[in-house]
């Protein structure tokens, strides 16, 4: 399945406010009482705060991990042991092109104040070799101290979180384990590492089996298989019990258009081995590859195409049209669903429907004739149904019920 850009993240963000009391003065005159600034904004530990991380971007470029930890305060016990674990996970990685820098202080109007002082920070990270650029992640940082000396209590705010759509990297939540050879990255945790090698090796079976249907690519991939599904749920348009896998865009920052990678994320559930694991790296594989390509595709040639490859990567032309006619058993000829109607109604038949249509196509006109139609979506966008079914009878001859019509005839003679 491929993930939209979009994330889900809306909260009603409250803003920042202070109250002050009136007091009576020698000789009548108002005197305004002693008070501290409102939570989380205590300028006077402003040039303190961000010596503080200054400190800890050297300390990232430099790999010192004492240095880094130094600057959480020690009565943030948890915090201090969440940090070290990112520490300890991110020193697995592959990670490059360091950076906290001041973010857009108008965030803070959003937030409810916490601590002495809190400031956005962008944080930015690459997985060389991987990602095409460096990913910013906004934060907030929590300080606590005086002007002299400051710690660091948190570096997450619910409400900013919320409001810049954070999905959490699995390095940021979990203990991970890393396994990377043959231009493969996955990323395992406690629950899954048990299978880390037979996984990896399948990923990578997986991507050498489907790069010579495919347009160019790096075969470069990054993939996560942790047993907390959350991020996966937020990403799939189906229940997360019925999403094997999601593929999705690694934007620049958050709100971006840009992706700079496509990664996949497997369900543990849905990973047990056998055929079936193949099919669903070769599927997501399929989607990592195209990335941006396919963008402007209707839902059904995304998923469509997908399934083909990832079929016909291991079955020859006969047995993947018997299949097919086996699923397809009993259905008449429709037009392709597209949009979130695609996952959302009788989302089985669908993907059935998307494979057999792809399939006839690429069996008819080539593989090339596939990819021909994705560039033709991606040239002249076609948001709603009727610009599709324009777009599709232009480049195809027919609209897509003629051509699922044709299709099922096909894949039932075999």
């Amino acid at each position: 399945m491929r993930a939209s850009r979009a994330w889900l993240a809306s909260l009603l963000l409250l803003p920042l406010a202070g109250c002050q009391d009136d007091g009576g003065g020698r000789d009548g005159e108002a005197v305004l009482p002693e008070r501290t600034a409102p939570a989380g904004m205590n300028e006077s530990l402003r040039d303190a705060a961000l010596a503080l991380v200054e400190a800890r971007e050297q300390a990232l470029v430099d790999g010192d991990r004492e240095a880094f930890l130094a600057t959480i305060d020690p009565a943030a016990d948890a915090f201090a042991r969440s940090q070290a674990r990112w520490w300890d996970n991110v020193a697995q990685l592959p990670a490059s092109d360091f950076a906290l820098d001041l973010g857009d202080e108008d965030v803070m109007t959003r937030v409810a104040g916490a601590g002495d002082l809190q400031l956005p920070v962008d944080f930015t990270m690459r997985l060389d070799g991987y990602d095409e650029g460096a990913v910013t992640q906004p934060l907030v940082y929590t300080f606590v101290g005086d002007a002299d000396e400051v710690h660091l209590t948190s570096d997450r705010n619910l409400q900013s979180d919320a409001f810049t759509g954070w999905v959490p990297a699995p390095w940021d939540v979990t203990a991970i384990t890393v396994e990377e050879s043959d231009g493969v990255l996955a990323v395992f945790d406690d629950g899954t590492r048990a299978d880390a090698d037979r996984v990896h090796a399948d990923i990578v079976a997986a991507r050498d089996a489907i790069r010579p249907l495919l347009p160019p690519w790096s075969g470069r991939v990054v993939a996560y298989d942790i047993s907390d599904v959350d991020a996966i749920d937020e990403m799939s348009a189906m229940t997360v019990d019925d999403t094997g896998g999601v593929a999705f865009p690694v934007t620049r920052r958050p709100g971006s258009r840009r992706s700079v990678a496509y990664r996949f994320a497997v369900n543990p559930v849905h990973t047990a081995g056998g055929a079936w694991r193949g099919i669903l790296f070769r599927h997501e594989l399929v989607h990592v590859a195209l990335g941006d390509a396919d963008d402007r595709s209707p839902t059904w040639l995304t998923e469509g195409a997908a399934e083909h490859v990832a079929y016909a990567a291991a079955y020859d032309e006969v047995t993947r049209r018997r299949i097919l006619a086996g699923a397809l058993a009993g259905v008449t000829p429709r037009s392709l669903a597209t949009g979130r109607d695609f996952y959302q109604r009788d989302p089985r038949v669908n993907y059935d429907l998307a494979h057999l249509a792809c399939a006839y196509l690429a069996s008819t006109g080539g593989e090339d004739a596939l990819w021909d139609l994705v560039r033709s979506f991606r040239r002249r966008e076609a948001l709603l149904p009727g610009d599709v079914e324009d777009l599709v009878r232009a480049e195809v001859g027919m609209s897509t019920e003629q051509l699922v019509s044709e299709a099922l005839a096909w894949a039932r003679s075999a």
